[in-house]
């Protein structure tokens, strides 16, 4: 949002000189629109549309200039009183706002007037009333160029509206504001698609907790291509904040549909596959998705070890300990600073030992010394990598508890294991 605000001019038009007193024209139109002989006259409601525009207009109209800095102000504001400043924080930043009766003028930290709002008109919303007025001259077939350019002015004056209800945290204000711009500019007299004005309504609607419209507006964003593939787990966060089960499972579903429009796009293949793995989704349904993003990522030049620890996770959950350890080793290949595939390696080879001698226990003689034989390797296998997933993080005790496991195995060996037991014992004792 706060690259959008230093992208849009805020201060749309300019208007010198209005009088604030509108009684007589206000009433003239008023008498117009239910006259008989003029109330089906185009002319006649496009006329009372730009009165609404300037109704708006006036209270900030003599401070619509490019680049007003705040020791400007007493220049065109001579007769009006400042009632008071306070400060307000916008996306991280600071910004000073003095009131005035009828307006806000907001100030950034460099003193540059950045935007006006509008508090308070002579009559209730003329906004609203200017853009059924531009409608009604539309439906009566009056001039096309002069309604487009007139509903073209009044979008962008509701999208500085709407901007100046984000500044004082008036969400709905913002919403209502950005959704008549949009219906200005697309009416057929102007014909226009403002996707990124789409796009916000979406992402204030999120913030205001209105899940059902911004779910509606990202995924209209999306069918114009705005932001293409990444916009899809914004949609998919949507979804899944409205709770329900119905709502995760479509949640998966548009993320499949957007993953076969964009096939190699990690964004959308991570969110897929780390949904998958959060609803308990089959593995073997995980894996092709997964290899996928693997494969993008190398293509992309942009290797991600966690694709392969979750594939190594995968394999153990389908009982594949060969193609786990492939995985495993490759995290590791890719990122050799990761504590979890070092850990994840180590484990493994650990629980092989333990059930070799798990599934000996019955046996006797030579046969049972073999499977033992076979279990020492295992077990020493694993503690090249789990000392190294403790070195890369000694403050986590499942490494030590599990280094603590293995050396007991082996205190019996050498002074050297009996103190290594020792030490990560004594480790475990600490990190309780």
């Amino acid at each position: 949002m706060k690259k959008i605000l230093t992208t849009i001019l805020l201060l749309t038009s300019i208007h010198i000189g209005y009088s604030q007193q509108f009684a007589k024209s206000l009433s003239k139109s008023d008498e117009d629109i239910v006259n008989p002989k003029k109330k089906d006259n185009p002319k006649t409601w496009i006329d009372r549309a730009e009165l609404m525009r300037k109704i708006y207009d006036e209270p900030t109209s003599k401070l619509l200039n490019a680049g007003l800095r705040e020791e400007q102000l007493p220049l065109f504001t001579k007769g009006e009183q400042q009632l008071s400043t306070k400060q307000i924080v916008v996306d991280g930043e600071e910004f000073k706002v003095i009131v005035y009766d009828n307006k806000d003028v907001i100030v950034s930290p460099e003193g540059v007037v950045v935007l006006l709002r509008t508090t308070k008109t002579e009559i209730d919303k003329p906004l609203d009333k200017a853009l059924e007025a531009y409608k009604k001259a539309a439906e009566l077939g009056g001039d096309a160029k002069k309604i487009g350019a007139g509903l073209d002015e009044l979008s962008r004056t509701f999208t500085s509206y709407g901007f100046g209800e984000y500044y004082v945290e008036n969400y709905a204000g913002t919403i209502d504001g950005f959704k008549k711009s949009l219906e200005c500019s697309s009416h057929p007299a102007v014909g226009k698609i403002d996707t990124t004005i789409i796009y916000n309504v979406g992402f204030i609607a999120m913030k205001n907790q209105d899940y059902k419209t911004a779910e509606e507006y990202y995924t209209k964003a999306s069918e114009y291509g705005y932001q293409g593939a990444d916009i899809y787990a914004s949609i998919y966060n949507v979804i899944r904040s409205q709770g329900t089960r119905n709502d995760t499972l479509r949640a998966g579903d548009m993320l499949m549909n957007a993953y076969k429009k964009y096939p190699s796009n990690l964004s959308i293949l991570g969110t897929l596959v780390n949904h998958y793995l959060g609803i308990g989704e089959d593995p073997q349904k995980i894996l092709p998705i997964l290899q996928d993003a693997q494969k993008a990522a190398a293509e992309s030049g942009t290797q991600n070890s966690s694709l392969f620890y979750v594939e190594g996770n995968l394999h153990m959950q389908l009982k594949d300990e060969e193609n786990a350890i492939k995985a495993y080793n490759k995290a590791i290949e890719i990122d050799k600073d990761s504590p979890n595939s070092y850990y994840a390696l180590g484990t493994l080879y650990f629980n092989r030992g333990v059930n070799i001698l798990n599934a000996a226990i019955d046996k006797m003689g030579k046969e049972a010394d073999a499977e033992q034989e076979k279990a020492i390797v295992e077990f020493r296998k694993s503690i090249e990598p789990l000392e190294k997933a403790f070195e890369l993080n000694p403050q986590e005790r499942a490494f030590a508890d599990a280094l603590r496991s293995v050396y007991f195995r082996f205190r019996a060996e050498s002074d050297e294991m009996k103190a290594k037991y020792e030490k990560y014992k004594a480790i475990c004792d600490e990190l309780q």
